[in-house]
This record gives C-alpha cells, structure tokens and sequence, in this order.
C-alpha cells in the first residue's frame, strides 16, 4: 500500500514553519482588530487550526529528522 500524507525535506520543515508561524501571526493581528465578533471567531478557528498543524509539523520533524522546531 501507498504511504499517505506527504514526506518534506529538511528544508521543506523549515519552510513550512515560518510560512505557518507568519500566518499565524497575521490571522492573531486580524483578530485582534476585528470589529466584528462573527469574523472573530472564525480568525480564532484558523488560529487554532494551526496550532494542531505546527505541532504535528514538530512531532514529525522531530520523528524524522531529530528536527527542534521552534
């Protein structure tokens, strides 16, 4: 059977990362700003989204590479 999901690369992790942790930053700015408590929400939903995916991201790293994350 196929292997699901995909397989980065040393530098593939790191680029994923600092993507991940600049949206995370822009999306925390968004919601702080907001007015509107409906879009409040679902900036605080995708924030929290991340949050699982960064640290799945360094599990895998870690699992992987012997990768620090951070």
């Amino acid at each position: 059977m196929l292997d699901k999901g995909i397989k980065p690369i040393v530098s593939e992790y790191h680029i994923l990362w600092e993507a991940l942790k600049n949206y995370e930053a822009k999306l925390d700015k968004m919601s702080s700003m907001t007015t509107d408590e409906d879009q409040e929400v679902i900036y605080d939903e995708k924030l929290q989204d991340i949050e699982g995916i960064l640290n799945s991201l360094q599990i895998s790293a870690k699992s992987d590479f012997g990768l620090e994350l951070k």
